[in-house]
């Protein structure tokens, strides 16, 4: 039987990878407002914030943009994505 806390630390375990996945690439690879757009995303899905969707569609936009320019690796951009969605109230 899962208690009432797992989720919320399954999700907060996926932002902390998010967070290491961002660092791992370092700010040769990202922007500090690209940066600053996927942990938006991150924060608002991870605290179930009103405009969580809106920034959603942003953070995809980045990182289609990320993979489609070959500045990330698609398996770099699939980790990121795995990540940011694992922060979702109604993922996890």
């Amino acid at each position: 039987m899962m208690n009432a806390a797992e989720p919320m630390i399954t999700r907060g375990t996926h932002y902390t990878a998010l967070l290491e996945t961002i660092d791992r690439q370092g700010p040769a690879k990202l922007h500090a407002r690209e940066r600053q757009t996927l942990l938006e995303a991150a924060d608002a899905l991870l605290f179930e914030e009103a405009e969580n969707r809106r920034l959603l569609r942003g953070a995809e936009e980045l990182i289609e943009s990320l993979e489609a320019s070959e500045r990330w690796s698609a398996e770099s951009c699939d980790q990121l994505r795995e990540h940011l969605y694992g922060c979702d109230a109604d993922v996890a």
